[in-house]
């Protein structure tokens, strides 16, 4: 995948020999994994690393660009969790035979449905 250097063999076992360099490089890109950042922006900080104030600079960057897309998902199980539970206060009023009130709870909710159906890839589910 071209994130990390091939690592070292023992010539008479065969075996990988990893360096502390090596562990410090898969501890980073586990950690960068962690929080879902793309191989690219990956590969591109560990290169960043040893640069200096400018290579600093450019972590910043990738990392602000990080907590941006992740900013977005929180944003998205937000609405997705709005989403469920207006749809459960929803099915509890039917259950318990108050339609009128499941009825106000949509007609309250509008903005909830109408966030819920414009994420990407998703949609409101039917009644």
């Amino acid at each position: 995948m071209g994130i990390i250097d091939p690592i070292a063999r023992d010539p008479s076992s065969g075996h990988r020999v990893y360096s502390d360099k090596d562990i410090e490089s898969l501890t980073t890109i586990a950690c960068l994994a962690a929080t879902g950042m793309p191989l690219e922006s990956m590969r591109e900080y560990l290169k960043n690393r040893f640069d200096g104030p400018e290579g600093a600079r450019r972590q910043i960057e990738l990392l602000d660009a990080q907590s941006l897309r992740l900013a977005a998902k929180a944003e998205a199980l937000r609405i997705q969790q709005a989403y469920v539970s207006l749809k459960s206060l929803y099915w509890r009023a039917i259950a318990e035979g108050h339609e009128d009130e499941a009825n106000r709870i949509l007609e309250e909710n509008k903005d909830v449905i109408e966030n819920v159906k414009k994420q990407p890839g998703k949609g409101a589910i039917a009644r």
